[in-house]
This record gives structure tokens, sequence and C-alpha cells, in this order.
């Protein structure tokens, strides 16, 4: 009984030194994706040029008002010098959460995947084994005018947009556990962004390692609000 007790000891103590170096080796490829995936969320637009505006001129012919668009581009440019040393602020979700129980269109999804290596990540997805877990800020390292901070700082659901705060707050982002292909050359990974009541999206996010560095290379847009 004893020689029993020490050997699931031992079982427990090794899963979760796994489940340790597993979170870990995430929280590395999400700091080194991070900064791409707020700006493919949409969280950076504010910084965007703004096109312009077409109009139905008389002959039926679209057209752009040019002075229109010359002063809107004068008051873009004043804004963007005002905000060049602000710090801005992005609620995260607390916790990298699991997929198992997202209703996602997995059949979408896989039509989307061109590459047997990420279908394998896919399939992860729905491995009720793949348990959420608390989401460590610190471990992402300091982002250049942004502040990231815990959503659970700020009110619940929508009472968020209600708030007068004195700093500006660019939205909400959500971002799920990363699910790898075996070799850990693909990955997957769920992110949602809103930046409003009806401002927002969600999406799958595909990652590929090339040459030692994680990037992201496709956005596979699953619905917007």
């Amino acid at each position: 009984m004893k020689k029993c007790f020490i050997i699931l000891t031992l079982l427990f103590g090794l899963q979760s030194c796994r489940t340790d170096n597993d979170s870990s080796y995430e929280m590395e490829v999400l700091n080194e994706v991070f900064d791409d995936l707020i700006k493919e969320m949409g969280a950076l637009s504010v910084f965007e040029t703004p096109p312009p505006m077409p109009f139905l001129g008389n002959n039926e012919s679209m057209g752009y008002d040019t002075c229109r668009y010359n002063k809107e581009m004068e008051e873009f440019k004043e804004w963007n010098r005002r905000m060049k040393d602000t710090t801005l602020v992005i609620a995260v979700s607390d916790t990298l959460f699991s997929c198992y129980n997202l209703r996602l269109n997995i059949k979408y999804i896989e039509s989307q995947l061109a590459e047997r290596s990420y279908i394998e990540a896919l399939n992860s997805m729905t491995d009720a084994s793949m348990v959420s877990y608390p989401l460590n800020l610190s471990r992402i390292e300091s982002r250049r005018h942004i502040k990231l901070r815990y959503s659970s700082e700020f009110p619940k659901g929508r009472d968020i947009w209600k708030e007068d705060y004195d700093f500006p707050f660019l939205g909400i982002l959500r971002v799920s556990r990363i699910y790898f292909d075996r070799e850990k050359r693909t990955g997957l990974l769920y992110s949602s962004y809103a930046c409003g009541r009806l401002c927002g999206e969600d999406a799958i996010i595909c990652i590929r390692k090339v040459n030692g560095k994680w990037s992201i290379e496709k956005h596979i847009l699953l619905g917007v609000y």
C-alpha cells in the first residue's frame, strides 16, 4: 500500500511538472505573437489612417469629398500627436481558457486550413484534458504605449462600457489556450476583441514557427458584433 502511494505521488508530480512546462512554453509563444495579435484583432485600428469616404455624385458616379477628407486627416494627425506619449489600456481575460466547451464550427475552420499540421492542432481543441489556467500578465513583455490589465479589475458585463475612466480604454481581449501540432511547428488559438457594446469580432488565429520565431500566418474570422 505504501509503495502504491509513493508511485502515485511520483506520477502526480511528473504530471504537474509536464503541465507547468507546457504552460510556460505557451506563455513564451503568446508573448512572441502578442503584438501581432492585438493588431490582428483590431485593437490598434484607432491609429490606422482612415480611408476617404466615397459619395454618390449628381451623375450617379462615385466620388470623394477631398476637402472634408483633408480636414479629417489633419484632425487625425493631431490626435495621433497627442496620443503619442499616452498609455492606452486593454482589459485582458484573467484566464487562458480551454476551447473544449466553445461552440466552434469545426468543419468551417477545417475548410480554411490547408496544412495537415493545423488539422492536428484543430483536433486537439476538442480534447477535454486541455484545461484552462490563469493568465500571468507579467509574462507578457511591456508594450509601447499599451498597458494590459486583468478584466476582473473592471466592472462586470456591459457595465464596463458605462464607466468614465481617467485613462484611454481601448477594449477587452479574450485569448484561449494555444493548441499545437505534435511537432510544435504550427498552432491555433481562439481570440475575441470587443471595442464597444456593438463593436468587435472573434476569430481563430493560425500561428507558425519559422526560423525559430513564432508569427501569425492567418486570421479566420468567425463573427462580428
